[in-house]
């Protein structure tokens, strides 16, 4: 679909997917900054670089309208009144960004305590304009960066969000991005039939990935979603192991089989809410994948407490609580001892141990 005419005809599931985790995300990360006094930050800033009118053709809510809905739900938590909170939507069209001026106005989305910033720029000049709010360390940022057609997150600018302080960023990969990874001859020897997106669906998270700075502790994640014949993807970044269970946790509602697609990504035949036998064969790919390498991991003694937990989890993209029947089986075997059923985020204090009982 062109960019000219995406809000003129209803959004279609794909592009309601995107939006539902985009606003679910949002949901889970505006708390953190709103809810304490003092606040963590003195600032939030949400960036939507592509916002266009602000709904579709059918009366859905785009993404600027879901952001100001969510932040309207938090007005009465407790450090709402000691943050300055600010709100930049952007898009190259003019006439887009007047209709979106008036379905705020007409949705009453004007909160008084929210800065709001509704200009006509192009991408690249939006972003040179906010350079200076990203790398503020005052503020807590949220970017959202849904790019139709033309690829806008260049290695350049994924190393500028990657590098702003306390900045978590979803972004929008198009089909055509995909293909180009698709028809890379590493990948394409792995495909084993046309619809196959599993090995490009993991090559553009890693092509990101390589472009992390060296020794960089950033947590990035994908999301890929099918749109009629094409799929599409999001990549979602944070530099905070809580963003990271955050998003996983998103994914995970929106995907209950593997947490990362609105389809049969692993091409396991699953569908949501089919209920699997509790045999390891059975299970999804990827958690048997992840649940091995747990287990051996522990079973080796090299993990010396719950962060070594989370650090596998993320990096097998499954939540803190797909841990759970590990650690259970080894408590049950003797082979370890804990004082935890499910690894916690608690970096303000000192991870729980494992004992190593064999």
């Amino acid at each position: 679909m062109a960019a000219g005419d995406f809000h003129a005809r209803p959004f279609d599931e794909g592009t309601l997917t995107k939006l539902q985790i985009f606003e679910l995300y949002a949901r889970e990360w505006l708390p953190v900054f709103l809810a304490s006094v003092p606040p963590l930050r003195a600032e939030v800033h949400l960036f939507d670089f592509f916002a266009g009118p602000g709904m579709d053709a059918s009366g859905q809510l785009g993404s600027p309208l879901r952001l100001l809905t969510q932040l309207k739900a938090y007005q009465n938590l407790s450090g709402w009144a000691h943050v300055r909170i600010h709100a930049h939507f952007f898009d190259a069209s003019k006439g887009k960004i007047k209709e979106l001026v008036t379905n705020i106005d007409d949705h009453n989305l004007r909160l008084p305590a929210v800065n709001l910033d509704v200009r006509p720029l192009e991408f690249h000049d939006a972003l040179q304009d906010c350079a200076p709010l990203l790398a503020s360390t005052c503020a807590a940022k949220l970017v959202f960066i849904d790019q139709c057609g033309v690829d806008q997150v260049t290695p350049e600018v994924f190393l500028q969000l990657v590098k702003s302080p306390t900045c978590d960023f979803l972004f929008f990969i198009s089909s055509s991005t995909l293909h180009r990874f698709r028809d890379h001859p590493a990948i394409k020897q792995k495909i084993t039939r046309p619809e196959d997106s599993y090995h490009v669906h993991r090559a553009v998270l890693n092509f990101y990935r390589g472009h992390l700075p060296r020794g960089s502790a950033y947590y990035l994640a994908p999301f890929s979603i099918r749109k009629g014949a094409n799929v599409y993807g999001l990549i979602f970044g944070s530099a905070h192991p809580k963003g990271m269970d955050k998003f996983l946790q998103v994914a995970w509602k929106t995907d209950e089989t593997n947490g990362e697609a609105n389809y049969d990504i692993n091409r396991e035949n699953i569908q949501r809410g089919e209920m699997l036998l509790d045999l390891p064969e059975l299970h999804p790919t990827k958690l048997t994948a992840f649940e091995r390498e747990l287990e051996d991991s522990l079973r080796a003694g090299r993990f010396a407490n719950e962060l070594d937990v989370v650090r596998i989890c993320f990096s097998h993209g499954v939540k803190r609580e797909h841990a759970k029947p590990v650690l259970a089986k080894l408590k049950r075997e003797k082979v370890i001892d804990t004082d935890f059923s499910v690894p916690q985020i608690k970096l303000s204090e000192k991870p729980r141990p494992i004992r190593m009982l064999l």
